[in-house]
């Protein structure tokens, strides 16, 4: 299911992508917590990061959704380069490569909940208002607050990969 194309015709926009994210970060918060320390440790192949690593990642990602949220509401555009955002992610890989499950495991927890809160707070002109984000070009505040549900399905995929799950 397209969760952009649901909130561009859909009633309660917000709303809907908000319930499905809730249900995609409830998959990420089952799958961490039933990980051992040794599937913890596991490489996730193509992400050349390691289980947790990723999760702690996901977990990152949930309030960075929310701040270009905000950007885009308050006019700005997000200039981000596809370098700087895999250097970010170089820099978050290595301070969190030793990280303790239960600290990253409260991060999704508390993390999505605020995210959640939030993309369910906008109304639906603010889903339409378009800015600049970065390499994709001009797009809407639904687009930018759907990459909260993109970003943890691919991620999970991977880790479930990586875990043969």
């Amino acid at each position: 299911m397209d969760t952009r194309l649901d909130i561009l015709t859909g009633m309660s926009g917000a709303s809907q992508l908000a319930d499905e994210y809730d249900g995609m970060m409830a998959q990420v918060i089952e799958v961490a917590e039933s990980c051992s320390d040794e599937d913890w440790k596991v490489p996730c192949p193509n992400e050349e990061r390691t289980v947790g690593v990723v999760f702690d990642h996901i977990a990152q990602g949930n309030p960075q959704v929310v701040v270009w949220v905000n950007e885009f509401l308050a006019g700005h555009p997000v200039p981000l380069t596809a370098e700087e955002l895999n250097a970010r992610n170089a820099d978050h890989a290595h301070r969190a490569a030793n990280r303790a499950r239960a600290e990253t495991v409260h991060d999704l927890k508390e993390g999505s909940k605020r995210t959640s809160n939030a993309i369910r707070s906008l109304t639906e002109p603010q889903l339409h208002q378009t800015q600049e984000f970065a390499w994709a070009g001009r797009q809407d505040v639904a687009w930018v607050a759907s990459a909260a549900l993109r970003h943890p399905r691919g991620h999970l995929k991977s880790i479930q990969e990586a875990l043969g799950r």
